[in-house]
C-alpha cells in the first residue's frame, strides 16, 4: 500500500478546513418585536383627598412581564413620551391607586403591558379624573368605620335610616370615615311609624324619598322641608320614584288576601296601576300562608323592559310581572328564604339579601337556578337579620343588616365597614339597620 507523504496530507486537511460544513442546529428564531395588545377597560375614579383608583382588563399576553402606569396633567397619546409612575409585575393585579395628587386638578391616566422581550404598545387609551377632598362632618360617638381600604372601596357617601337612638330616629348620610355629613330628624308626629321597613333613598333631584311603614311616603329636600307626600296606611318597606315622576310603593306588613301588594302613584296621589297577588296565587300552597301578612311583600322596582319586580317574602320567591299584571316568571323558588331587596344585575343575574338559612347576600343565575356568588358572616343570624345587598359600579357589594354596613369585593374581602356600637341582642333585632345606599362621587 502506498502511504501519502506529509505534504499531501497537509494539503487535504487544509482543503477540508475551508470547505463549508453542514450543521444540524436549528436556525436562531427572529427577535420578538410584537408588543402586547393595548390595555382595555381602563376606569379611573376619584378616591378622595388626592387619590384616584385605576382598574383595567387583564392583559392577554402569554409572555407578560409587567404593567406600566402613567399619570400626566396633559393628555397621553403615546406613552413613550411619559415616564411611568409605577410598574405591576403580577398579571392578575389589574388595579392601582395613584396618590399625592392635587385636589381639583385634572389628571390623565394610561396603562400599558410589556412582554418579556421588552416590547410595549405605547399607543394608549387615556382617561381623565379629578381628585376631590372628602366631605367632612361630625363624629357620631357610637358609630365608627372600623375597616376602610380606600384603594378598593367605591368612594362616596352612604345614606341610610337610623333607629338605634330611639328618641331621635333619623335619616343620615355619612362619609367614608363614618362622619355624619347630613341628617334629617324624623318629626315627632310620625315617629310611631319608625318600624322595620323605614327606608330612604336619594332621588335624581337630590331630594330624599322616605318610607314610613303603615303611614305613607315623604319626599323631603336637603333643607328638611316636605315637598311631596302620599299618606296611606297600606304601604311598607319600599318606595321607588320612577322616571315619569310616579312612585311605586309596596305593601306587605300585615297585608291581607284582598289587598294590593303594589301600587303606582302619580304626583297628584292617584293610583294609576296596581297589582294583586290574589289574582295569581290564591291557591295551594300559597293561599293559607300568613306570617305578619299574607305575602309580606317587601320590595318593588320597575325594570328597563317595563315589567315590575316584586319580592314576596312569605312565598320565598320574586316575581316579574308585565304591565298587564301577568306573572312573566318566578325567580328563586326553592332557593331564596325570606329574601329582601332583589336587584337584577346587568348580566341578568339577581342579587338578594337572603333572610333565612343562612343569612347571606346571594347572586342567582335564574337561567340555571345556580348560586354564582354568596357572602355572609356568623354575625348575621336569625335574631339579627341581613336586610339589604346592592352591587356597586366597581363590582363590590354593599351589604346591610343588624349593626353593620359592609362593602365586600367579588373575592369576599371586606374593604369598608361601618359598625354601630352599644346595642344588645334585642336592640339589634328591633332597631338594627335596614337598608343603605352608596352615593358615588361620579353619580
Amino acid at each position: 500500500m502506498r502511504i501519502p507523504n506529509i505534504t499531501t496530507l497537509v494539503a487535504v486537511l487544509s482543503l477540508l478546513l475551508i470547505l463549508p460544513t453542514t450543521s444540524c442546529a436549528a436556525p436562531a428564531p427572529p427577535p420578538d418585536t410584537i408588543p402586547p395588545s393595548v390595555i382595555a377597560g381602563l376606569v379611573a375614579t376619584d378616591a378622595y383627598d388626592g387619590r384616584v383608583n385605576l382598574r383595567w382588563d387583564k392583559s392577554t399576553a402569554e409572555d407578560f412581564d409587567h404593567y406600566s402606569v402613567y399619570v400626566s396633567k396633559t393628555e397621553i397619546v403615546d406613552a413613550s413620551s411619559v415616564t411611568p409612575i409605577y410598574q405591576v409585575r403580577d398579571i392578575a393585579t389589574n388595579t392601582h391607586q395613584a396618590t399625592e395628587l392635587e385636589d381639583g386638578t385634572k389628571y390623565y391616566f394610561a396603562v400599558t403591558a410589556t412582554d418579556k422581550s421588552g416590547n410595549e404598545n405605547t399607543s394608549v387609551a387615556c382617561l381623565s379624573a379629578i381628585p376631590t377632598p372628602m366631605p367632612r362632618g361630625t363624629v357620631a360617638p357610637n358609630m365608627c368605620v372600623d375597616v376602610y381600604h380606600s384603594d378598593m372601596a367605591w368612594a362616596g357617601t352612604t345614606l341610610f335610616s337610623d333607629r338605634h337612638i330611639k328618641e331621635r330616629p333619623r335619616v343620615i348620610e355619612v362619609n367614608m370615615l363614618g362622619e355624619i355629613v347630613w341628617e334629617y330628624v324624623v318629626p315627632e308626629n310620625v315617629r310611631e311609624y319608625i318600624i322595620v321597613g323605614f327606608d330612604a333613598e336619594l332621588l335624581p333631584n337630590n331630594s330624599i324619598l322616605i318610607m314610613f311603614p303603615l303611614y305613607g311616603v315623604y319626599e323631603i329636600n336637603r333643607n328638611g322641608n316636605l315637598v311631596w307626600s302620599y299618606l296611606d296606611e297600606k304601604v311598607s318597606h319600599d318606595a321607588d320614584r320612577l322616571p315619569n315622576g310616579n312612585t311605586l310603593v309596596v305593601f306587605g306588613a300585615g297585608d291581607n288576601i284582598s289587598d294590593a301588594q303594589v301600587k303606582e302613584i302619580n304626583p297628584k296621589g292617584e293610583i294609576v296601576w296596581s297589582w294583586y297577588a290574589k289574582d295569581h296565587f290564591y291557591h295551594s300552597p300559597y293561599k293559607d300562608i300568613y306570617e305578619r301578612g299574607w305575602t309580606h311583600a317587601n320590595a318593588v322596582s320597575r325594570l328597563p323592559n317595563g315589567n315590575t319586580l316584586i319580592s314576596l317574602r312569605n312565598f320565598n320567591f320574586v316575581v316579574e310581572v308585565n304591565p298587564k299584571g301577568e306573572v312573566v316568571r318566578t325567580i328563586g323558588e326553592g332557593i331564596f328564604g325570606y329574601q329582601h331587596d332583589p336587584e337584577i344585575l346587568p348580566d341578568g343575574n339577581i342579587l338578594v339579601a337572603n333572610h333565612y338559612g343562612p343569612h347571606e347576600a346571594v347572586e342567582l343565575n335564574p337561567k340555571t337556578d345556580r348560586l354564582v356568588w354568596r357572602w355572609g358572616q356568623v354575625l348575621w343570624y336569625q335574631e339579627e337579620r341581613l336586610r339589604d345587598a346592592d352591587r356597586l359600579p366597581n363590582g363590590n357589594t354593599l351589604i346591610t343588616g343588624s349593626t353593620k354596613i359592609v362593602e365586600v369585593t367579588p373575592e369576599k374581602e371586606i374593604v369598608w365597614q361601618l359598625t354601630i356600637k352599644g346595642l344588645d341582642l334585642e336592640e339589634r333585632k328591633n332597631f338594627g339597620l335596614y337598608k343603605a345606599d352608596r352615593i358615588g362621587i361620579q353619580r
